[in-house]
C-alpha cells in the first residue's frame, strides 16, 4: 500500500513536471526555429561581407604603403632643402657678414 501512494505521487509529480516542461519546450524549439533562420540569412550574407572587408583591407594596406613612400620624399625632400637652399644661405650670410665687418673697419678707420 505504501509502495502504492508513493508510486502515485511519483506518477503525479511526473505528470505536473511534464506538463510545466512542454511550454519551455516549445519556446525552445521556437527560438531554436529562428536562430536557425538567422544563421541562415547570416550565412548568406557572409561572403559579401568577406569580400567588402577585404577590400577596405587592401586599400587600407595600399593608404598605409602610399603613406610610407610620402614619408619617404618627404625625408629626401627635407635633405635636398638642406643641401640645395640652407648651405648656400647660410654661405651667403657669412659673406655678408663678411662685408660688414670690413664696412664697419673701414667706417672705423676712416674716423682715425
Amino acid at each position: 500500500m505504501v509502495w502504492e501512494i508513493a508510486f502515485t505521487i511519483f506518477l503525479l509529480s511526473l505528470t505536473v513536471l511534464v506538463y510545466l516542461l512542454i511550454p519551455v519546450v516549445l519556446r525552445l524549439r521556437d527560438t531554436l526555429g529562428r536562430l536557425n533562420k538567422t544563421l541562415s540569412v547570416v550565412n548568406e550574407d557572409l561572403p559579401e561581407i568577406l569580400k567588402n572587408l577585404h577590400s577596405i583591407t587592401d586599400r587600407l594596406d595600399n593608404v598605409m604603403k602610399t603613406a610610407e613612400d610620402t614619408m619617404q620624399d618627404i625625408a629626401s625632400i627635407e635633405r635636398t632643402v638642406t643641401k640645395e637652399i640652407k648651405e648656400p644661405l647660410m654661405n651667403i650670410a657669412q659673406v655678408i657678414g663678411t662685408v660688414v665687418q670690413l664696412i664697419n673697419r673701414l667706417l672705423s678707420w676712416q674716423k682715425k
